[in-house]
C-alpha cells in the first residue's frame, strides 16, 4: 500500500507539473488567436471568451499531460533503479498499474462528462460570443485599423483619421445580394441604431453594369442583414450533446450520411475519454524501457504518441465513418485498439520480462 501511495503522489505531482508546462506553452497562442478572432474588443471580453476556449482544449491537454506524467513518473522509477528493487522484492508487476488506474478512471469519466455535455453548448457560445464581438468592434469601427469585416462586408483602406478612411476598396452584398466592389477617395463610416451608414467621396463601382450605388453618396446597410444571426444547427454534430444526437438518431429521420456522423460522434467522444486508459499502458513500458537512456527521450517519443494518436482518431477516423468505408463505432474505436496493443506488447516486454 505504501508503494502505491508513493506512485500516486508522484504520478499527481508529475501530471500536474507537465499540465502546467503545457498550458504556458499554449496560453499565449490561444490568448493571440482570440485578440485576432475578436480584434477590436476590450481586455475583459477577451478574458470572457477565453474558457470557452480553454473548454475545449481540456480533453486533448490533459490526456497529453497524464502521458508525461506516466513517462516521468515510470521513468524515474527505473533511472533510480527503485524498479529493479520493485521486482526483487517480489512486488507483481501488475500492482504498479493500479495508482494510475486511480487517475485515469476518474479523469477518463469527467472528460466524457465535458465532452457529452458541456463542450458541445460552449462551441455554440463560442460562436455567438464572436458574433456578438464582431458586431461591438463595428460600432468602433475596429479602434484604428485600416482592414475590417463584418459578414458580407469588408473595407481596406490605405490609411484612416478617426472614422474617416481615405483611398477605400469596399466589398458589399447589392440589393440583390450579389457582391460589389466600390472604391472612393474617401468614406466615412457611423453605426447608427441597427445600420451601418457609409457616406462616400469620389465613389465608383467596379463592375461593367450599372447599379443605385454608383449614384449614391450615402449607403445605408442593415447590419443583421450583413451578419445574420444564425441559431444552433440541428444538423451539426459539433453542437449537440450526446443525448440529442442519440435522439436524433433513434428518430430514423437522418439520412444515412448524418446518421453515421452522428453515431461517430457518439462514439469519437467516447473514445478521446479512454485516452487516458490507452496513454497510460502506453506511458509505463516508455518510461521503464528507457530508464538506460535520457528522460528527454521518454518525453519526445511520449509527445510523439499523442501527435499520431490525435492525427488518426480525429482525422482519418472521421472521413472512414461518414463515407461509411467502414462502421462508425469501428472508425471512432480503431485508434484506441491500435495503441492498446502497441500498448500490451511493450507492457509484456517490459514488466514481464
Amino acid at each position: 500500500m505504501t508503494l502505491q501511495l508513493y506512485i500516486l503522489r508522484q504520478l499527481l505531482y508529475a501530471a500536474g507539473f507537465s499540465l502546467l508546462g503545457i498550458s504556458m506553452l499554449v496560453m499565449p497562442s490561444v490568448a493571440i488567436q482570440a485578440i485576432y478572432k475578436l480584434g477590436g474588443v476590450s481586455l475583459s471580453a477577451i478574458a470572457d471568451y477565453l474558457p470557452l476556449v480553454i473548454v475545449e482544449l481540456v480533453p486533448y491537454l490533459l490526456p497529453m499531460a497524464f502521458l508525461l506524467g506516466v513517462v516521468a513518473t515510470y521513468g524515474r522509477l527505473g533511472a533510480d533503479h527503485e524498479w529493479t528493487a520493485i521486482r526483487m522484492a517480489g512486488i507483481h508487476p501488475t500492482r504498479v498499474l493500479l495508482p494510475g488506474l486511480l487517475i485515469a478512471i476518474p479523469l477518463g469519466l469527467g472528460t466524457n462528462w465535458l465532452l457529452s455535455t458541456i463542450t458541445p453548448e460552449w462551441k455554440y457560445l463560442q460562436r455567438t460570443f464572436i458574433r456578438r464581438a464582431e458586431e461591438e468592434a463595428l460600432k468602433t469601427l475596429g479602434q484604428g485599423r485600416t482592414e475590417f469585416a463584418f459578414g458580407n462586408f469588408s473595407i481596406k483602406a490605405d490609411r484612416r483619421q478617426g472614422p474617416l478612411f481615405e483611398d477605400v476598396i469596399l466589398s458589399l452584398p447589392d440589393k440583390e445580394g450579389e457582391e460589389i466592389t466600390l472604391i472612393a477617395d474617401r468614406a466615412e463610416f457611423a453605426v447608427e441604431g441597427r445600420a451601418l451608414v457609409v457616406r462616400f467621396e469620389g465613389a465608383q463601382a467596379l463592375t461593367d453594369s450599372a447599379n443605385p450605388y454608383n449614384q449614391s453618396p450615402e449607403l445605408r446597410l442593415s447590419i443583421d442583414e450583413l451578419s445574420p444571426f444564425r441559431g444552433k444547427d440541428k444538423g451539426k454534430a459539433k453542437y449537440l450533446t450526446s443525448a440529442e444526437l442519440q435522439t436524433s438518431v433513434r428518430s430514423g429521420e437522418l439520412d444515412q450520411e448524418k446518421a453515421r456522423e452522428f453515431v461517430y460522434e457518439i462514439h469519437r467522444r467516447h473514445a478521446l475519454s479512454a485516452t487516458y486508459l490507452v496513454f497510460l499502458l502506453l506511458g509505463i513500458p516508455t518510461g521503464l524501457h528507457l530508464r538506460s537512456g535520457t528522460q528527454l527521450s521518454a518525453f519526445t517519443g511520449a509527445v510523439g504518441y499523442a501527435f499520431f494518436y490525435y492525427v488518426l482518431a480525429l482525422r482519418l477516423g472521421k472521413e472512414l465513418a461518414v463515407v461509411g468505408t467502414v462502421p462508425p463505432l469501428a472508425a471512432a474505436w480503431a485508434t484506441n485498439a491500435l495503441f492498446a496493443i502497441a500498448a500490451f506488447v511493450l507492457l509484456r516486454r517490459v514488466l514481464w520480462r
